[in-house]
């Protein structure tokens, strides 16, 4: 049996445990086909060995059930804690109408007969994450947010809402002491530039921008895709306010944003209804966001033709994540229905007398490939920079790719079965 030492990453993969979830085709066309007869039993977690093979952990059994947390669709990975024994904790979200979050703490052994364990203890009882659906989940370690100099962890969950989108915010000093809800905003109307989708805010993730000051506000984005809108908030000493907002293109709802681990004032926006990526930017003088250019289809031009049953489905358009890779120069970006990743290469000149002295210029694709699965809805980059792993809702697996560190390219490397995989997050394996 492999021992821990034999994997570069261990794979957190929370699946839906009801079916027909997450799907705006459900209702409309009865979803989009796939195999109902497998329903995902939980948090699921595998291993990643150095060539990006993927292994069952606890032979696949879940090590956090339905029954403990049901339709754990999304999770946070919290390491560092310093009360936590090996220091790592992950907070998971129920996404139920009823929504709900369980922190718990994560512990491994490894011994000859059974190979690698990993378990999930609770690391308190299951709270309310303030709204209906929550769908979304990240955490940051900040210092200075009660004025204190010590570290608190945050924790920002987006309910996506049945009847609007609601951000809501917990920390905790330790982990082991309960998690406070700290502030709670609420969304409101949408943009109904499409009347099924858009008739009230849908707050569907929250993105971290990094700011070098540990004392300087934290600043967060959260993608309203009900609202056609980045929202921008401010984080300091307690208070969280709202400092700006980005109109996206009508009807194009934003579903995810993350800044460039690089350039830090660069983002990408995926546009979920437009099936589109946009590149936006935090402006140095006010710190609020523009757009840069217009959004970039990440479907073929000639996809799909009339007699495709995918474009029935809003034509075709049902755009999921899009990531940075490490290095900052590259965008993946994942289409549902197309059931591809798009690679670009973010283009850009250098300025030396401006403060923000990367001047972003535009995206070029550089590869379309298939992610091996029908409907990609997370992908997850190691931290090194070399695998891409993608979680297929409908297809019931997970894939990984290793990237070429030179050019971007991805090529696919192995695939997993695990019923309706929703998320899937790494952490490295000499951490637990």
């Amino acid at each position: 049996e492999m021992s821990l030492n034999d994997y570069k990453y261990v794979g957190l993969v929370g699946c839906y445990t009801k079916e027909g979830q997450a799907d705006p085709f459900e209702g409309s066309h009865g979803g989009v086909p796939h195999d109902r007869s497998l329903i995902g039993e939980g948090v699921i977690a595998i291993g990643v060995d150095y060539d990006g093979r993927l292994v069952y952990l606890n032979d696949g059994a879940p090590i956090i059930t339905a029954k403990e947390l049901q339709n754990p669709s999304y999770l946070t990975i919290l390491e560092n804690v310093e009360t936590v024994e090996g220091g790592v904790g992950v907070c998971v979200v129920s996404e139920l109408k009823k929504g709900m979050w369980q922190p718990f703490k994560l512990s491994s052994s490894s011994n000859d007969d059974a190979g690698t364990t990993i378990r999930a203890k609770p690391a308190g009882a299951p709270m309310k994450s303030g709204g209906e659906y929550p769908c979304h989940i990240t955490s940051a370690r900040v210092v200075g947010f009660d004025g204190e100099s010590r570290a608190t962890s945050l924790l920002f969950i987006c309910n996506y809402g049945e009847d609007e989108g609601v951000l809501s915010i917990f920390s905790s000093q330790d982990f082991e002491s309960a998690f406070k809800p700290e502030a709670k905003f609420m969304f409101g109307d949408g943009s109904k530039a499409d009347l099924n989708r858009q008739q009230c805010s849908h707050a569907h993730s929250t993105s971290i921008a990094s700011t070098c000051d540990p004392y300087s506000p934290v600043d967060i984005c959260v993608a309203d895709l009900g609202s056609d809108a980045i929202v921008q908030f401010s984080i300091k000493s307690g208070r969280v306010r709202e400092t700006g907002r980005l109109a996206a293109p009508q009807g194009s709802g934003p579903r995810s944003l993350m800044f460039n681990p690089r350039h830090n004032h660069l983002a990408i926006v995926s546009l979920e209804m437009t099936g589109e990526v946009w590149l936006i930017r935090k402006r140095s003088h006010d710190g609020c966001l523009e757009g840069l250019g217009s959004p970039v289809s990440i479907l073929p031009s000639d996809w799909p033709s009339s007699d495709m049953t995918e474009s029935q489905f809003n034509l075709g358009r049902w755009a999921s994540d899009a990531l940075w890779s490490e290095d900052g120069k590259y965008v993946y970006a994942a289409a549902r229905l197309h059931d591809s990743i798009s690679v670009f290469e973010l283009k850009y000149r250098v300025e030396k007398y401006r403060d923000d002295a990367v001047v972003a210029e535009g995206l070029e694709l550089v590869q379309r490939i298939p992610t091996q699965g029908q409907t990609p809805r997370c992908l997850c980059m190691s931290d090194c920079g070399q695998f891409l792993l993608v979680a297929h809702q409908h297809s019931h697996d997970v894939s990984s790719f290793e990237r070429n560190e030179v050019n971007g390219t991805l090529s696919f490397v192995d695939r997993i079965t695990l019923p309706n995989a929703a998320c899937v997050k790494l952490i490295r394996a000499d951490k637990l």
